[in-house]
């Protein structure tokens, strides 16, 4: 018996240790794409440069593709183990406060860092395309148009438009229903199928790491190469340092 467990905690250590050494390995390939991406974007070469930045595009998409499924279905799965236990309670109260503070001293701090950096001498295009995306009557909204702007009143809409608030709403209302429905086999059959999707996301979310690298590559010349070409780095570090 005695053995059995030593043998069980020699390869333990073993799979700790292939584990770091797999995510050192990984550390130095993502740094190096770091360099070798900065180099190529200096250099100039549109030709080069376009294909970056449609490799920047494409992993854009791809995060934004797999992020809101992937929260949806981790708050589904959460809610719906926790949903018939004593302590659920508590801990979404907990849950829930935890959010609300830190979102406010988060906001505060931005707020504090915007009015002592003054990010304001940004490049007249950069500020024009922010602009563009502000919604026209954005003074005008109340709290409760807020609000209802957070109540889904389609499934799919706000996973269309990455609304995430109310895709959060959705997941919570899925999560808390699947946590009081009777313990019948439809329950079970559907919450086999939801794990199933979770794991498949993580499936690719694995894959998207493995590529990563070439990613990161893409990121670092793009962003090398609008330096390059003049773009105020000054404005842009103090914008980045606020956000």
């Amino acid at each position: 018996m005695k053995k059995n467990e030593e043998v069980q905690a020699a390869a333990q250590k073993a799979l700790e240790a292939n584990k770091k050494n797999k995510q050192g390995r990984q550390f130095v390939l993502w740094m190096l794409a770091l360099v070798v991406g900065a180099a190529l974007g200096w250099l100039g070469i549109k030709p080069l440069n376009e294909l970056f930045t449609f490799i920047a595009t494409v992993f854009t998409r791809l995060f934004q593709f797999i992020a809101v499924p992937t929260i949806a279905l981790a708050v589904i799965t959460t809610l719906a183990q926790l949903g018939g236990k004593k302590e659920t309670g508590r801990i979404f109260a907990h849950a829930v406060t935890y959010t609300l503070l830190t979102t406010i001293c988060a906001a505060g701090i931005g707020l504090m860092m915007y009015l002592w950096i003054a990010p304001g001498n940004l490049p007249a295009d950069i500020i024009g395309a922010g602009t563009a995306n502000v919604p026209q009557k954005l003074g005008h909204l109340t709290y409760y148009d807020h609000i209802l702007s957070v109540i889904p009143n389609n499934l799919l809409q706000p996973f269309l438009s990455g609304n995430v608030l109310a895709v959060m709403m959705i997941a919570a209302a899925f999560g808390l229903g699947l946590a009081f429905m009777p313990k019948t086999e439809n329950r079970d059959i559907l919450m086999k199928g939801i794990m199933g999707f979770q794991e498949l996301l993580f499936t690719l979310i694995r894959a998207l790491l493995f590529i990563l690298p070439v990613g990161i590559l893409a990121f670092a010349a793009q962003l090398s190469a609008q330096i390059e070409a003049g773009v105020i780095v000054g404005a842009l570090g103090k914008y980045t340092a606020v956000i």
